[in-house]
């Protein structure tokens, strides 16, 4: 082999050892810069599956309210799209809190509900969370919506004939309470003010829905 064809061997061994070694040297970088993203960077690696104003709701977000579900001991909802939705909505209500002050949750409030819970012991700051969320969400809707679902006396008289007695009846309860006794009438004023709430918050959820810009991701 000739001194020309040696120098040219000698060359080739040294770029690819160079090419290999920036090759490391990127992968290295790569994944340094990866562990120093913010948050908001790091979801765009995630599966996206819904975009509410400009926020973005992955799959991990999906799962994580799933959990959090389980552990509070709520009604599991399997269908990540149906979840991604709950997500949106509570999303668009979030919005809204800060210009509620009075729907704070506080630190007891929140142990307090949790006491309640499947998570009684050590719950994760997501089930905390969750937990505060949904504390301020339900003192939100009173406030908005609570002068206007004051039942009267005959409206609660109705739902009591109409829907509780029959109710009851089908499920064998004998005998069935009279709403004369005031532990009673209290029970079902609380049931039918919180079904009025529900309406008057889902109506307006609705409204809020049509106005905001929401896409899904299959």
């Amino acid at each position: 082999m000739g001194p020309n064809q040696e120098a040219m061997r000698t060359r080739e061994a040294n770029r690819k050892h160079r090419a290999k070694n920036q090759i490391g040297f990127f992968v290295f970088v790569f994944a340094s810069l990866a562990s120093l993203l913010p948050s908001s960077y790091a979801e765009v690696i995630d599966r996206i599956v819904a975009v509410v104003g400009g926020r973005i709701v992955t799959l991990s977000d999906v799962r994580e309210e799933r959990d959090v579900r389980t552990r509070l001991g709520e009604k599991d909802i399997p269908d990540d799209k149906t979840l991604a939705r709950d997500l949106v909505d509570n999303y668009l209500v979030e919005r809204q809190l800060d210009d509620y002050p009075n729907a704070d949750a506080t630190d007891a409030e929140v142990n307090d509900r949790l006491q309640l819970t499947n998570d009684k012991t050590s719950a994760s700051a997501a089930v905390q969370k969750g937990v505060r969320l949904r504390i301020r969400m339900q003192k939100f809707f009173e406030i908005k919506f609570g002068k206007s679902v004051q039942p009267t006396d005959e409206q609660v008289r109705q739902y009591y004939m109409e829907i509780f007695v029959p109710a009851a009846r089908a499920r064998g309860l004998d005998p069935i309470p009279s709403l004369a006794d005031p532990e009673m009438a209290n029970a079902v004023r609380d049931n039918l003010i919180q079904e009025s709430l529900h309406r008057e918050a889902t109506d307006w959820l609705d409204t809020i829905r049509k106005r905001s810009n929401i896409e899904f991701f299959d």
